[in-house]
């Protein structure tokens, strides 16, 4: 076999089993939905489920198909192409994120009317922000992928020495190695709204480098999380207020989950503290978002109508009036609980 023949099926190998066995399990999916109508298929396992089985297909058929094509070589350079052909999967869903994305959005752009071909390579993108929007998978998947990159890299630099530049694995594995660490600065997490021009908006808890990135993955995947309840102001720099988690709608009707304990949000600190107080003795004025909120905030092209509320809608206005607290969420995402200066006071 030539070298360019067998590169070219080392990068098949790598890259092409996850789209086929999207394929064949959306083809599952519609074979169970005919036999079985009245269960929904994809709901028995979830999509997390769903994303799961697409990663553990990919590493296993990767590293077998591996075996095979290097089955005529010595065993410590068959074990090194092994290995290259599990972690170079495993960081799949950081390496291929936002290529797929440009491709994606470039294909809806130059190709709107064929951009059912790209069905394949959308679900993949989708699963992969599904995955990666719960932080311990995150954190154990890029650990796992970041280790066995490294160690590939390793093994191939103690071996090669000097070539390893002339070895295309090292890029692939560096390309590999290089995602999972730039995921997080590429994912950074931006609030449901944007303040207006000349306008102060906070965001209550913002996240940190790795929690936004699970946040952004779960906006992306349209994975709501746990909703915001702002209870009222214990004073002029303090908002207090508590999360529901687990929510969810049944048969139409909201059930919000499980309440968490008091918040206070310190706006002289931007810092969020358990609160102790009474919750009786908080000011709660509400106003309406479309007069309070609303004008406050930067236009949104696909929006023009408005901002998203949270599930809890009401707006409180701060005692002495220069902050307005209210939750707004992204289109079927992760809710925020934001601070917004109020101008018209």
């Amino acid at each position: 076999m030539k070298k360019w023949q067998f590169t070219v099926i080392a990068l098949v190998i790598l890259f092409a089993p996850p789209f086929l066995v999207v394929g064949a399990m959306q083809a599952l999916l519609w074979l169970l939905y005919r036999l079985f109508p009245s269960a929904l298929p994809s709901a028995w396992a979830g999509i997390e489920g769903y994303a799961a089985t697409v990663l553990g297909a990919h590493v296993l058929i990767s590293a077998g198909l591996m075996w095979l094509l290097t089955r005529r070589q010595e065993r410590a350079e068959r074990w090194r192409y092994v290995l290259t052909a599990v972690a170079v999967p495993l960081a799949m869903p950081f390496l291929a994120f936002w290529p797929l994305s440009l491709l994606m959005w470039l294909s809806y752009r130059l190709f709107p009317s064929t951009s059912g071909w790209f069905f394949g390579i959308e679900t993949y993108t989708f699963l992969a922000a599904s995955f990666l929007s719960d932080m311990t998978r995150y954190v154990l998947l890029s650990l796992v992928a970041l280790m066995l990159s490294l160690a590939a890299l390793t093994w191939l630099a103690a071996q090669e020495r000097r070539r390893v530049w002339r070895r295309g694995r090292f890029y692939l594995l560096l390309a590999a190695l290089v995602a999972v660490l730039a995921f997080p600065l590429t994912m950074h997490y931006r609030p449901a709204v944007q303040a207006a021009p000349g306008v102060e908006l906070r965001l209550v808890e913002q996240p940190g480098l790795i929690e936004g990135a699970v946040r952004s993955c779960q906006t992306a995947a349209e994975i709501s999380g746990c909703q915001y309840e702002p209870l009222g102001w214990a004073d002029a720099q303090t908002l207090v207020y508590r999360q529901w988690c687990g929510g969810r709608y049944e048969m139409g009707v909201w059930h919000p989950g499980d309440s968490q304990p008091p918040q206070a949000y310190h706006l002289d600190t931007d810092e969020v503290t358990p609160f102790e107080g009474d919750l009786g003795a908080l000011t709660h004025e509400t106003c309406a978002p479309s007069v309070c909120v609303l004008p406050a905030l930067a236009k949104r092209e696909l929006f023009e109508q408005g901002y998203h509320p949270g599930q809890y809608e009401d707006a409180l206005i701060s005692p002495d009036g220069r902050w307005i607290a209210f939750t707004a969420e992204h289109i079927y995402g992760p809710e925020d609980m934001l601070v917004i200066s109020n101008d018209q006071k």
